[in-house]
């Protein structure tokens, strides 16, 4: 007759303990490639940090702050790259016309 090997109920506990924390750590990790500092944002889109701070100054580029940390998203990044266009914010009509009104004036040629 053959040897079985039998699994106990507490065999059992262990083994889908053992995976719901695999499952866990591998979430979790998954989770914070998914969120990038401005350095690893460069490396992503090949720009270095200077030029990635820039962007997100002029509202160029999805980012999002915590507290005085910058993180993008990868998930955003990567859309924001095959779009291949600019989130800016957009200006009303009238701060157009006013920032147009106020180039005029300054820029005057008598």
């Amino acid at each position: 007759m053959k040897d079985l090997n039998l699994i106990t109920g507490e065999d059992l506990k262990k083994l889908a303990t053992e995976l719901y924390q695999l499952s866990k750590k591998e979430a979790e990790e998954n989770n914070q490639e998914d969120i990038l500092n401005a350095k690893q944002a460069a490396k992503l889109l090949d720009l270095s940090p200077a030029t990635i701070y820039g962007k997100t100054h002029r509202n160029e580029i999805p980012f999002f702050k915590q507290g005085k940390k910058l993180l993008f998203s990868r998930a955003a990044l990567i859309e924001w790259l095959r779009k291949g266009e600019n989130q800016v914010a957009i200006t009303s009509s009238t701060t157009a016309k006013s920032k147009a009104a106020e180039y005029l004036h300054q820029n005057r040629r008598f």
